[in-house]
């Protein structure tokens, strides 16, 4: 018969389970699933200004007139949007000449960005937006 002196019972190896760590893991990432919300990407609203009136004449300007199907009117001759870089570029006109860029309520957004960017691209420093009047 043996008896142990020290009193405690020979240790067993323990392991700790992960599986209740994956299954905690996995709640928490359906949560936030569900709890995100999603941007809802909407269009931009975008109203040009009124029309005012100035007391002092600019005697050095282009007039553009940009409608919704991105041409644009110029001097009695019709381009596309793309194109309007490129006419001002064959042009040679003056950096600081004033282009008055009137467009239609109905021009979205990116069809007057991208105006402005072909008026930028011709280096034409000084553009006024306008509402077309009809």
């Amino acid at each position: 018969m043996r008896v142990s002196l020290g009193g405690h019972a020979p240790r067993k190896s323990r392991r700790i389970s992960l599986t209740p760590l994956a299954d905690l893991v996995f709640i928490l990432l359906v949560f936030f699933i569900l709890e995100t919300s999603f941007i809802d990407f909407r269009q931009l609203d975008f109203r040009l200004p009124e029309n005012k009136t100035e007391g002092e004449s600019v005697a050095d300007y282009v007039e553009l007139q940009l409608f919704e199907s991105g041409r644009v009117w110029i001097d009695g001759s019709t381009l596309e949007v793309a194109g309007l870089g490129g006419y001002f570029r064959a042009l040679n006109t003056d950096a600081e000449t004033l282009v008055i860029l009137k467009a239609e309520d109905t021009v979205s957004l990116q069809v007057l960005v991208g105006a402005m960017d072909q008026l930028d691209s011709a280096e034409m420093n000084k553009v006024l937006v306008q509402r077309l009047e009809q």
